[in-house]
């Protein structure tokens, strides 16, 4: 395949790709110098056309904003940024937490709620963060402490109809 590059005085030469790399060691194409083919639209950078020639990599396109917040990455970063913990999780574990210590069913009532709904935003984000797990814990917190008020109450009111059956109970 023929290239094209401009000279310094902005003249086009004609060169074969086989004496690209000696014209860039040689220093006559420099990585600001324009070149183009018949496979180009538009008269290019050597540096942008050919990276390989410099030692450069080709890099990525840029990602687009909507890109960037699917992935949850900041813009410019190379890694992966968590996703803020979602403050229904954090509910969801502390009535869990207070439905289990005080066997109190509002409580308990409102960690299953705050867990379900934690649960189903976590589902809908696809980055990682612990949204799904502070509301899972809260979720079975919350169920253990519905069934712990259950069984103390299904005790108190054995005991409570022992006592009126065996005549202790007076009113």
């Amino acid at each position: 395949m023929e290239w094209y590059y401009a000279d310094g005085s902005q003249q086009q030469i004609t060169v074969d790709e086989s004496e690209l790399s000696g014209l860039v060691s040689a220093g006559s194409i420099k990585p600001e110098t324009l070149v183009w083919n018949e496979t180009m639209a538009d008269w290019r950078k050597a540096a942008e056309a050919r990276p390989d020639l410099f030692g450069l990599e080709a890099a990525p396109p840029s990602l687009t904003p909507a890109q960037v917040q699917s992935v949850g990455a900041p813009l410019g970063s190379g890694t992966v940024a968590a996703a803020p913990t979602s403050a229904t999780a954090i509910c969801a574990l502390v009535f869990g937490i207070l439905g289990i210590v005080t066997c109190f069913p509002l409580f308990a009532l409102a960690g299953i709620i705050c867990g379900h709904m934690g649960r189903s935003k976590a589902k809908e984000i696809p980055t990682a963060s612990s949204s799904g797990g502070l509301s899972m814990a809260g979720l079975v917190m919350g169920y253990i402490g519905f069934v712990g008020f259950i069984v103390v109450a299904v005790i108190y009111g054995a005991i409570f109809i022992a006592a009126i059956s065996s005549g202790e109970f007076q009113t």
